[in-house]
């Protein structure tokens, strides 16, 4: 169904009112809205972002000489549930392509331990290298090890699965993944021409740093936008199956061309068509996917009758060889690069 916008106002200002290269806040004004999307906008975007986007962050540790949370460290002034503390509010990143890591640091000297002092491997990066960990009170050894990885929102300690192999001495702790720290927004009446009653949407957010308020912004809108996609299905009769892996979908008119059955091909000639049916080749769909070789072998199919063939699925843009897969719901897709070569020569 073609959308109709006639009669709704649509916004004219979309912009960061306080724009900072590399702050952590910003505020955001999208206006005029017509009446009520205003809540309805910023709900659904606020939602999104203090509980879907995807980050990174310590989920468990190991110390020297701690087994478990509830006991103290040798020689450190803060005891194990503080020092859980700092691990939670330490801001780490990883790369697209590092789902986990697992960070090293070894204290020696008495004094503030801080991010600074972590080894970060490939692909991993503190964010604030002056977080405070925990502090040392005399000059001894300190091992320890910190695992990260990639999540959404907030997940207790016992939610994260325990790797085989992973030290018995691994104590595991919350972990907050969501970048952002903080999101609220505002409605207020604005004005078009004589008209008062529209909306503007100001929306505030607050990242830890990892992402800014823009990406972070425009990473819940597309998640908001994803999901509101199926909705559409409910006219189509639900969801369409996915494209296979390495496949890609045939274009409507070679869909019905693939669907022609062979005896419907007046093009070619009576001969042809009953060598192809006593072959079981019903469908243009089912010849293309023979080989010329393979062609060869019907009984009282020559070299005459494949050109006959041959001559005719060129007109199409077509040939012989062609491999297609056809989805549960009935569609076919080319495989591999197969969709290029059959329309190559249309624009």
């Amino acid at each position: 169904m073609e959308l109709d916008l006639t009669g709704l106002v649509l916004p004219e200002r979309v912009e960061n009112v306080d724009p900072q290269e590399g702050a952590r806040s910003a505020r955001f004004v999208i206006e005029p809205l017509e009446r009520g999307f205003g809540h309805t906008l910023g709900n659904s975007v606020r939602r999104v972002l203090l509980s879907s986007l995807r980050g990174s962050a310590v989920w468990a540790f190991r110390i020297d000489g701690v087994v478990h949370e509830h006991q103290t460290i040798q020689g450190v002034v803060e005891d194990v549930h503080q020092v859980i503390q700092n691990l939670k509010s330490l801001v780490v990143t990883l790369d697209d392509d590092v789902d986990d890591v697992v960070m090293e640091m070894h204290v020696e000297k008495a004094g503030p331990v801080t991010a600074s002092m972590i080894n970060a491997p490939a692909g991993a990066e503190v964010m604030d290298p002056d977080h405070h960990l925990f502090t040392l009170q005399e000059d001894r050894s300190v091992n320890i090890e910190l695992y990260v990885n990639k999540g959404r929102g907030f997940v207790l300690a016992d939610a994260h699965p325990i790797p085989r192999g992973a030290p018995v001495d691994l104590v595991r702790i919350d972990s907050i993944y969501n970048p952002v720290r903080r999101a609220n927004f505002t409605v207020e009446e604005t004005r078009v021409g004589q008209r008062t009653d529209f909306d503007r949407l100001t929306l505030h957010v607050e990242t830890d740093g990892s992402v800014d308020p823009e990406g972070a912004v425009a990473y819940a809108a597309e998640l908001v936008r994803k999901h509101l996609e199926y909705m559409l299905y409910f006219g189509e009769g639900g969801i369409p199956e996915p494209t296979p892996a390495g496949a890609s979908p045939v274009p409507e008119r070679l869909q019905d061309l693939f669907e022609r059955p062979i005896e419907d091909l007046a093009e070619l000639s009576v001969r042809s068509r009953n060598s192809l049916q006593k072959e079981s080749i019903r469908t243009l769909g089912d010849l293309v996917q023979r080989t010329e070789e393979a062609m060869l072998q019907i009984e009282n199919f020559g070299k005459k009758s494949l050109k006959e063939i041959s001559d005719f699925l060129e007109e199409h843009s077509l040939r012989f060889g062609m491999q297609l897969e056809q989805g549960e719901d009935g569609r076919l897709f080319f495989v591999e690069d197969e969709a290029e070569a059959a329309t190559g020569g249309e624009e």
